[in-house]
């Protein structure tokens, strides 16, 4: 009797990255099924942004064999690039300070229409900011603080003065305007409260859990995530080793 077959969203055996003349990945292997969930963990240096940009066709590999949504890479990096959406990761696609929340994302709508439709509504712009509001409130975890409230952004706040949680938030549904294959989140830890962390984890299973099309979530962090209950049966979890 065979197994059942599992499709893989990403395949990566003996992967390496070398950058400035030292290696910040070595040894990679990593099998992720299509709407299931990776998580990078290791320390600050252990090259997880590195490995996130790779598997997103963003970075180049120096060695070893990686294949992405049906996609080998370097060769097929543009393919990839097309079907893999990166949230906000800081010095790679940072958010503009000088935006507001509301301009982000009628910035975003319009990059994703025909060219000959430079502008865009308000009806899709209030749409796409109450998707960002409701995208992180989700039941809290275990251990939760009592009566701790989800985000709750104004719309013509400056970017650079809305709440972390909420600036997440904005960043992973600006990703998914383009309706991906694969969501990129980097460093969830970087949200300073526990509160936080657990309601990221559980609006990222949420999102890949209720997607009308497979979504599968590659996302870091630096200690254990707080994975919502249940969650690990379909999560796969790397751990990189410190960087030599």
């Amino acid at each position: 009797m065979t197994g059942r077959h599992v499709e893989l969203a990403v395949r990566a055996r003996d992967l390496t990255l070398r950058s400035g003349g030292r290696d910040v990945l070595t040894g990679v292997d990593v099998d992720v099924p299509v709407g299931s969930m990776l998580v990078v963990r290791g320390r600050a240096g252990s090259g997880k942004t590195s490995l996130l940009l790779t598997l997103a066709g963003r970075m180049r590999p120096t060695s070893g064999t990686l294949r992405v949504l049906g996609h080998d890479l370097p060769a097929q990096a543009r393919a990839v690039r097309r079907r893999a959406a990166l949230a906000e990761v800081r010095g790679v696609n940072d958010l503009d300070d000088a935006l507001t929340v509301e301009q982000h994302v009628a910035e975003r709508l319009v990059l994703h229409q025909p060219w000959w439709r430079p502008w865009t509504g308000r009806g899709r712009v209030d749409e796409l900011l109450d998707r960002v509001e409701r995208t992180f409130d989700v039941p809290a975890a275990p251990g939760a603080v009592p009566g701790a409230a989800a985000p709750g952004l104004h719309r013509r706040e400056f970017v650079s003065d809305v709440d972390p949680l909420e600036r997440m938030a904005l960043g992973v549904v600006l990703a998914l305007v383009g309706r991906p294959d694969v969501l990129v989140v980097d460093d969830v830890d970087s949200l300073r409260r526990v509160e936080d962390r657990r309601r990221a984890w559980a609006a990222l299973t949420a999102l890949r859990r209720t997607s009308a099309a497979p979504l599968t979530v590659v996302a870091s962090c630096t200690d254990d995530p707080d994975l919502p209950r249940g969650a690990d049966a379909d999560t796969v979890l790397l751990d990189l080793r410190d960087p030599r």
